[in-house]
């Protein structure tokens, strides 16, 4: 379950939401239980496999300067800040310099252009457009 919480007219809630079993979901709102019929069933989204060895998770980025992210020490690039991703400007297998905008996130309503941060050969891309991330996340994967 992902639990979220949201202030609604200065009211504060805390929600957990469930894994959708068709078009049936489980949703928790300050600890009473739901079952929501979702009026069609939701569209998965395509995963792109992670190496099976993982890397260890790189600092993120400094707050001060969110518009440059930094690739991990294994090529892994991560989120600055946490948004929307606004569009992906590669594909899996595409040749990137280091000051390629690879893709644009939203954040704060401003547009950040996410750089590769070194020159490479996109490997897996982790996020679709319209996905939002966390500050940290892994986006893709450049080597």
């Amino acid at each position: 379950m992902k639990t979220y919480k949201f202030k609604v007219n200065n009211k504060d809630y805390e929600v957990a939401v469930g894994d959708a079993d068709g078009k049936n979901v489980k949703v928790t709102v300050n600890g009473t239980d739901y079952d929501v019929e979702l009026p069609e069933a939701p569209k998965t989204k395509p995963v792109i496999a992670k190496p099976a060895a993982a890397p260890a998770s790189a600092p993120a980025a400094a707050k001060s300067a969110p518009a440059p992210a930094v690739a991990g020490a294994a090529g892994s690039l991560k989120s600055p800040l946490p948004g929307t991703i606004l569009s992906v400007n590669v594909t899996v297998g595409q040749a990137v310099k280091a000051s390629d905008c690879v893709l644009v996130l939203e954040a704060m309503k401003m547009e950040n252009n996410i750089n590769a941060g070194k020159d490479g050969t996109v490997k897996a891309i982790y996020v679709n457009k319209g996905d939002n991330v966390l500050e940290a996340a892994d986006l893709m994967l450049i080597e």
